[in-house]
């Protein structure tokens, strides 16, 4: 019997591996049959480019855009350079530029140091004929340049120019320019903007009103003290009362006197008159 159980456990295990390697070569028949295309590579779509088809979606859908300006503001870049207390009158800025944008001068000459223009400035008779400005860029170094007008057209600057008597070395050579060429490089506020612009007023002082002084009540007040006057060494008046008792046949029993002093009240002096003077007169 157990010759026979080793027998049929042996065929079973070799049934086992029959049917299994029948399985595995058709698989691999079907496999054969069914591969007959090329195979095809899928391109992989780039995460940045679906990154850039949803974020219209991501903005169309926040209702809170630009919530955070208030706390976090965006940066100014309109900025304008103010350097105050170091630049002359004549010192002009963008808000010149642009008022004159399409009027010319006369350009002098151009300097790096601003102690070297303001000097030859304060030589100059007519000073209120010149401006200056200060010209600076990201591939510009920084420069001042003197200007004579402006003049509302070319010739009108021309015909200046040519009439120009203005001792200038030899090698500084002036030219008409127009000055809207100056407006990139020009971010200044001018003297004329930094200057106050609220009106002086003036004011004007008026004598004011005095009181009438009155002769009558000064002439009854120096009566009056002139009688207070009198009266005062007989402030103190004296009373003697004398007191008779006699009996019923009208002999006198007793005598009795007494005296008595009465103070009369002083008379309250008046109050010194303060002299009122009028300033203005």
């Amino acid at each position: 019997m157990a010759a026979r159980q080793l027998q049929w456990q042996k065929i079973h295990h070799y049934i086992w591996l029959v049917a299994g390697t029948v399985c595995l070569f058709a698989a691999l028949v079907f496999w054969a049959i069914t591969d007959t295309k090329e195979l095809v590579e899928v391109g992989k779509v780039a995460e940045t480019e679906v990154e850039l088809q949803i974020q219209p979606e991501k903005v169309a859908a926040m209702s809170h855009l630009g919530a955070l300006n208030e706390e976090v503001r965006p940066l100014d870049m309109t900025t304008r350079v103010v350097a105050t207390a170091q630049h002359e009158p004549e010192f002009r800025g963008t808000k010149f530029i642009s008022d004159t944008s399409k009027q010319y001068a006369i350009e002098l000459f151009r300097v790096s140091n601003e102690d070297i223009l303001k000097s030859f400035l304060r030589k100059q008779v007519e000073r209120h004929k010149f401006v200056y400005l200060r010209l600076s860029g990201e591939d510009h170094p920084e420069q001042y340049v003197i200007l004579l007008g402006p003049y509302s057209s070319q010739n009108d600057a021309k015909s200046n120019l040519a009439e120009l008597n203005i001792a200038l070395p030899a090698s500084v050579k002036p030219a008409v320019v127009e000055l809207k060429q100056y407006q990139p490089y020009v971010n200044d506020l001018g003297s004329d903007e930094t200057s106050s612009n609220q009106k002086l007023y003036a004011v004007k002082l008026k004598p004011a009103a005095l009181p009438k002084i009155d002769e009558a009540q000064l002439a009854a007040r120096k009566a009056l003290a002139a009688v207070s006057n009198a009266i005062s060494p007989q402030a103190n008046a004296t009373t003697s009362t004398t007191v008779t008792r006699r009996d019923a046949s009208g002999n006198v029993v007793d005598v009795q006197k007494s005296q008595s002093s009465v103070e009369t009240p002083r008379a309250k002096p008046a109050p010194a008159e303060q002299e009122v003077t009028d300033p203005f007169n």
